[in-house]
Order: structure tokens, then sequence, then C-alpha cells
């Protein structure tokens, strides 16, 4: 079971980082229209990006024998409308490359105020710089200085979300006195929500699930991941093979991929709907899909989640799906 783990764990890191990329280039080359907006608190998001890239300004810098000092003056900033993934991949790709224009260690400086009616963060290094012939290119998709082993789309990714956020980005800065971002976002002037996600918790309760899914190792892998639970797991390799079990027996959830052949995810779930709507359905999908409740009980769907995902989404998605089922049958 350790093995297994393990193996899971890599192909995970694996499927991230490839998945970050598309993103990536699909994020650029695209502008999305987001309804379903949050009132985010912006000190929270970086606080949080500071915790993800602890591994290589702490972690990496003290393999390297070289020393990162962060510093963060935070001032009170009223709430912004936004996407808290995005948001935090914003202030995650700032940090990292702050991290890699000071390779001899330095010092990041992120401080935030309300200026004008917008959030205001600066994130200061004390790097090499940027040149002055490069400056009106280190936004372009797939510049970079950094060699083969990146991919130049950190940045253009970074404008994007800016972007579609409604904020603007300028650089400060001269070769060889680090580098200055200025990042102002405006402000929705409403109090915060609450938008965490909480840690499971608990000994999560058991479930007889149904994984309708066409990619025969990706439906090996949700096999493998929900039986590590001990959960009770039927796998199906097409919607009509996977509506056949679900008229056979009783299942808890029902987890469907959505671009399947002859019979696609939305199908599955609206056919799954006309046997039992009390049985959740949760999608399985590559493309960036978010719909508000109204449209996903039109749709069948109760849970959407993204490939590719990390184990951990998959528990956590099990024990939404469990809550929604003790809620039908309340009713």
């Amino acid at each position: 079971m350790l093995e297994l783990k393990k193996s899971l764990e890599v192909i995970e890191q694996a499927a991230m980082e490839g998945a970050r990329t598309v993103k990536q280039i699909q994020d650029f080359s695209r502008k999305r229209e987001d309804t379903n907006f949050t009132r985010v608190d912006l000190n929270e998001i970086i606080e949080q990006s500071l915790e993800l890239t602890r591994a290589r300004w702490k972690d990496e810098a003290q393999l390297k024998d070289i020393t990162i000092a962060i510093k963060k003056d935070f001032s009170p900033l009223p709430p912004i409308e936004g996407d808290v993934s995005e948001l935090r991949e914003l202030f995650t790709n700032l940090v990292n490359n702050a991290f890699d224009a000071m390779p001899g260690g330095g010092e990041l400086i992120l401080k935030t105020f309300s200026e004008n009616g917008q959030a205001v963060i600066k994130v200061d290094d004390s790097g090499a710089g940027i040149p002055e012939d490069i400056r009106d290119r280190i936004f372009d998709p797939f510049f970079t200085t950094k060699g083969v082993q990146a991919t130049g789309l950190g940045l253009s990714a970074s404008y994007g979300i800016i972007s579609r956020h409604g904020g603007t980005i300028a650089l400060d800065g001269l070769k060889g006195r680090g580098s200055s971002f200025t990042i102002r976002f405006p402000v929705s002037g409403k109090p915060v929500e609450e938008h965490k996600v909480q840690p499971v918790t608990g000994t999560i309760k058991k479930a007889s699930i149904l994984v309708i899914e066409d990619e025969d190792d990706l439906r090996n892998l949700l096999t493998d991941i929900l039986k590590m639970e001990g959960h009770e797991v039927e796998a199906a390799a097409n919607g009509r093979e996977g509506i056949a079990s679900f008229v056979n027996r009783h299942f808890d959830l029902v987890f469907t991929d959505l671009g399947m052949p002859e019979m696609s995810g939305w199908q599955v779930a609206k056919e799954i709907k006309k046997l039992d709507d009390r049985t959740p359905v949760a999608l399985i999908t590559g493309w960036h899909i978010q719909l508000n409740d109204a449209e996903k009980k039109e749709k069948g769907v109760d849970l959407i989640i993204n490939k590719p995902f990390k184990v951990d989404e998959i528990f956590k998605l099990v024990e939404e799906g469990l809550k929604i089922k003790e809620s039908y049958n309340g009713t």
C-alpha cells in the first residue's frame, strides 16, 4: 500500500506540472468571462502563496546554503472580486520569479496598501533586476531568460490573471537594482465572504461508488485511490456500461468523465438522475467548467472536479458528495 501511495504521488506531481503548462497557454490565449468570482482578502491569498512556496524560499535555499529573507508590510485591504485559485497562482508565480532572480540569496519584500479606491500590492526583490532592453517583453508568452528548463509562461499567465480581474501590473527597477512589481486591483467595497477549503478531518464514511471513465489508466487510478480509503468501487468503461451497472445495484455516489464516446458525461448525469435523483453525480473534466447551482441542477450534476486532480481532492469530493446525499435523504 505504501508503494502504491508513493507511485500515485509521482503520477500526481507529473500530471499537475503538465496541466499547469497547458492551463497557462489556455489562460493567455483566451479572455474568460468569470461569473463566479467571490469577495476575497488579498492579504490572506498572499500568505497562502508564501506558504505554498516555502519549500523553495526556505528549504531549497537552505540546501543551496543561501538565505532568502521574507519581509511583509501588510495593511488592511478592502476585499476584491476574484477567483481564489487564480490569485493564489498569481502570487505564487511572483514569489517563485523573485526566488529565481536571487540565486545568491537576498530579500523579498511584500507590501500591501489601499490607494485611490484600489488594492495595491508591491513585490520587490533584491536580485539582478531586468535589463532595459527586455522589459517590454517579460509578459510575452514563451519569453524567458531562464534557459530550457523554463516555459516562459509564468509572467504571461500572471498578466492574464490580473487582466481578467480588472487590474494592472507595472514593473519598476533597473538592472542591478532588483525588480519591483506593482499590482493594482479595483475593490468591491463589500464585506469579505469566507472562501476557505476546509481540510478533511475525522474518519470519512465509507461509500459505494460507481466510476465511469473511458481512459483505462485514469479509471484504474481513480479506482485505486478510492479503494485505498476503504470505499467499495465498481468501474465502467463507458456511459452505457455505467448506466447498466447503476440499474443493477445501488450506489452512494457516481463519478463520470465528461468527454466520452457515444455518451457524454452530461448525458450520463441526466440518466442517473432519471433513475434516482437522490444519488449525487460528480463530473470529472479536463475543461475549466464553472456552473452555478441552477445550471448544475439543470444538467444533473452536483459536483465538478477538474483534471488533473490531487489525491486529497478526490477524498474531499467523496466527503462533499456524501453530505449532499444526506441532504437529499433529509428532504
